[in-house]
């Protein structure tokens, strides 16, 4: 009999948009399940005589998809894969000084994410049977990554799916072994090139801007593959102490690069750690005028918007680790 204990998430890499992966999945510690199918229900409704409501063979149910979003605590090892297509470009993992430290990076493009994904999702039913939910076609549509005080490290990835079904059998999903998370004692938050160190909190937050209702009159509702069709954009928060020279930078529409730096004390090899990096090279603060209270520090909130250079990724994640491959 399982119980709840047993559900998990795996996720691989599809070769075919919409063609779903039987085995080979990377578990996550996915953290809520919030993958739902997606219906339209078609009613017919006329002049009838005697008509009580609408009639049963009036009424069509038609499965347009689904969409759901993993939320994790982001590990040391094994992240690579869920990072690979949820900015749209990709490269590494890349050998640091002949160690067994690698770096993965990937950054925002023009095109936006062009792989996809198989998640499978099971759940045990009140008889203690795991039920297998696996969603293929799975496209990021967007992520959220934040640091606070106190917490973890949290990256959430927002997907859209081609489809929900239940004929693919559950898998048995592998985990990265000798893994561990990083914490808020291993960040840093660095602003035009120098670590401020009255933050409490980071987060950022993209939306890819991709069209998923790429639906047709082709006989189906299989929709085809996400495509971008609006202008991303990339926002996010920075709360803390007031500090002025912060509060000047916002007043003054000073435009600067932000980085989260999250790295291990223990290194890999040398002067290579397991790092989570981030970094924002033009950024610019969106308010506001800092609160002052009588039983508190000053505070300050600065909202941002990450804005493009003309040449450099929007947004670039750097991502340290032993993994020889995504």
């Amino acid at each position: 009999m399982a119980s709840i204990l047993d559900t998990f998430c795996g996720v691989a890499e599809e070769s075919t948009y919409g063609t779903a992966i039987t085995s080979g999945f990377r578990g996550y510690e996915a953290q809520s399940d919030s993958f739902t199918r997606e219906v339209e229900y078609i009613e017919s409704v006329g002049f009838r005589q005697a008509l009580q409501t609408v009639r049963s063979d009036r009424h069509d149910t038609i499965s347009i998809g689904a969409s759901g979003a993993i939320e994790t605590d982001v590990l040391t090892k094994g992240h690579g894969l869920l990072l690979k297509h949820m900015l749209g470009g990709s490269s590494g993992p890349t050998q640091q000084g002949g160690t067994a430290a690698y770096k993965q990076t990937f950054e925002t493009s023009d095109d936006g994410p062009s792989g996809s994904y198989t998640v499978q999702l099971p759940r045990v039913d009140s008889a203690g049977s795991l039920q297998s939910f696996t969603y293929e076609g799975c496209v990021p549509t967007g992520f959220t990554i934040t640091q606070n005080l106190d917490e973890a490290l949290k990256l959430t990835c927002d997907f859209d799916s081609e489809n929900e079904q239940m004929s693919t059998s559950a898998s048995s999903p592998t985990y990265p072994t000798d893994a561990d998370v990083f914490v808020f004692t291993d960040a840093t938050i660095e602003v035009a090139g120098s670590a401020i160190n009255t933050f409490t909190s980071f987060s950022l937050t993209g939306d890819l801007g991709m069209n998923t209702e790429r639906r047709f009159l082709k006989g189906s509702a299989t929709k085809l593959q996400p495509a971008r069709s609006a202008v991303p954009s990339y926002t996010g928060s920075l709360e803390g102490e007031f500090t002025n020279a912060q509060y000047e930078a916002f007043r003054d529409g000073t435009i600067f690069q932000l980085e989260l730096i999250c790295a291990k004390s223990t290194a890999i090899a040398g002067s290579y750690y397991p790092t989570f990096h981030v970094t924002l090279p033009k950024c610019k603060f969106t308010g506001s005028t800092p609160v002052a209270s009588t039983d508190d520090l000053t505070r300050l909130s600065l909202p941002f918007t990450v804005l493009w250079d003309g040449s450099n990724a929007a947004v670039k994640v750097e991502y340290t680790s032993t993994d020889t491959s995504f």
